[in-house]
C-alpha cells in the first residue's frame, strides 16, 4: 500500500495532535517495512526531519500551512499528482477526491464545549466535521468514551469507528541525580513543586488549578511552587491575570514550551502532576508522568476513568477545593503516594505506540482490501 499521512502539526509545538502524528509515524516505521509512506508536512524543523526514519518514508512539503488553503486546495492537488491508497488525517480531510480517508477524531470537545475554543475553530468544526466523519472509510479515536460519543453524535455505524489507544513513548523514564538537577535548574523548577504539563487554554482548567494552589498555600502553608509547562494558547492571559490577582507571582513558574528531551526530568522532579482538564479524549501527560514514577491527580471527567482507572486520584475540576483535596492527599499520605506510583507504572505500560501502529495498520489494510501488511 501507499499510505499518506497528514503531519502538518509536527514541529508546531501545539501538544497532543502533534504528539500523535509524530509518535504514530515513528512507530509505523518501526513495525512496517513493506508499505510506502508519504508524510505531508508544512514546515522544516528537527522534529519534521526525524519523521523520515524509515527507507519507506518520504517527506512531502505541502504549503501553505493555513488549513483554509492547504486542506481544500494544496493537499488535493498533491494527491491528484501522486495518488495514495489511503489518507490519514486528523479531524478535517480534503473536501473532495477519490482517496479513501481514515479520520482520527481525538474527541468532540469543540462540539460539546464550544466556549473553551476560539470561535473560528468552533464554526469550522461545526460546519465541516459532520460530513468529514460520515464520508470517511473509517474513523479512529482515542478511547471507548470518544467512540461512543462519535457514534451517538453523528449516527455512525459502531463498526466504522475504531479505538486505537495512543501510546506512551519509551523516552519517559525516571530521571534522577545530576541529570535531573541540570534540567530543573535550566527551567528554574526547584523542588518541591506541583507540576502541570500541557497547553495553557481554558479547557485545561489552569484557573481552577491556580485557585486550588492558592487555597493550599493559604491554609496548609505548603512550601511547594506550581510549575506550569506548556505553550501559551487561546485566552492564556486569563490564567496569568488570576495568578496576579491571588498574589502568587513568586510561587508560580511558567516555563512555556520546553524541549521534549527535558520532560522526563521535569516529571521526575515533581511531587505530583495535576491535570484538571474539563474534557479529554485521552490525555498523554498523566501517563507520561506515571512512566516517570510521579503520582497523578486528574479530573473525574471523560476519558480519565477509562484510561487511568485506579492509578490516579480523581477530583471534580469545577471545584478548586476538591482539586486541593486531591493534591494534599498525595502530598501528605505516603501510603497513597506509593500505591499510586506502583499502579501508575503498571497502567502506563499498557499503552505502547507499537500497538497503536499495528491497530492502525489493520485499519488501513481493511480500507484498502489488502490481505495484510
Amino acid at each position: 500500500m501507499r499510505i499518506g499521512i497528514d503531519c502538518h502539526t509536527v514541529g508546531s509545538g501545539i501538544g497532543g495532535n502533534e504528539s500523535y502524528a509524530f509518535h504514530l509515524v515513528r512507530a509505523l516505521a518501526a513495525v512496517d517495512t513493506r508499505n510506502e509512506y508519504r508524510l505531508y508536512v508544512t514546515r522544516s524543523s528537527p522534529a519534521v526531519e526525524a519523521l523520515a526514519v524509515g527507507a519507506n518514508c518520504t517527506l512531502v512539503h505541502v504549503t501553505p500551512h493555513s488549513p483554509y488553503v492547504r486542506i481544500p486546495v494544496a493537499l488535493p492537488l498533491e494527491l491528484w499528482r501522486h495518488p495514495v491508497d489511503v489518507l490519514l488525517v486528523q479531524y478535517i480531510p480534503p473536501p473532495f477526491g477519490r482517496t479513501p480517508i481514515v479520520n482520527m477524531v481525538h474527541d468532540l470537545a469543540v462540539i460539546h464545549q464550544p466556549h473553551f475554543f476560539p470561535r473560528p475553530e468552533v464554526w469550522r468544526q461545526r460546519l465541516l466535521l459532520p460530513r468529514s466523519v460520515r464520508r470517511a472509510a473509517r474513523v479512529l479515536t482515542d478511547s471507548q468514551h470518544s467512540k461512543d460519543d462519535i457514534v451517538r453524535t453523528y449516527g455512525l455505524p459502531p463498526a466504522d469507528v475504531v479505538v486505537t489507544y495512543p501510546g506512551v513513548s519509551d523516552h519517559f523514564q525516571r530521571v534522577d541525580g545530576a541529570e535531573q538537577r541540570r534540567v530543573l535548574q535550566r527551567h528554574d523548577a526547584t523542588p518541591p513543586y506541583i507540576l502541570y504539563v500541557g497547553n495553557i487554554q481554558p479547557r485545561k482548567n489552569l484557573r481552577g488549578l491556580v485557585e486550588a494552589f492558592a487555597l493550599l498555600k493559604r491554609t496548609e502553608r505548603l512550601p511547594h511552587r506550581l510549575v506550569i509547562v506548556g505553550r501559551k494558547a487561546w485566552r492564556s492571559a486569563d490564567v496569568f491575570a488570576r495568578v496576579r490577582a491571588l498574589g502568587l507571582e513568586a510561587d508560580v513558574r511558567v516555563t512555556s514550551y520546553v524541549p521534549f528531551a527535558d520532560l522526563p526530568a521535569l516529571y521526575s522532579g515533581a511531587t505530583v502532576l495535576v491535570y484538571p482538564s474539563f474534557f479529554e479524549g485521552f490525555g498523554l501527560p498523566p501517563l507520561e508522568a506515571m512512566r516517570c514514577g510521579t503520582p497523578v491527580v486528574v479530573s473525574n471527567r471523560p476519558a480519565f476513568p477509562e484510561i487511568l482507572g485506579d492509578a490516579a486520584v480523581m477530583v471534580d475540576p469545577a471545584q478548586p477545593a476538591d482539586i486541593a483535596r486531591g493534591i494534599l492527599a498525595v502530598i501528605r499520605d505516603r501510603g497513597l503516594r506509593d500505591a499510586l506510583v506502583a499502579r501508575g507504572l503498571e497502567r502506563a505500560r499498557r499503552y505502547r505506540w507499537e500497538d497503536t501502529a499495528r491497530r492502525t495498520l489493520a485499519v488501513f489494510a481493511a480500507v484498502c482490501g489488502a490481505p495484510g501488511c
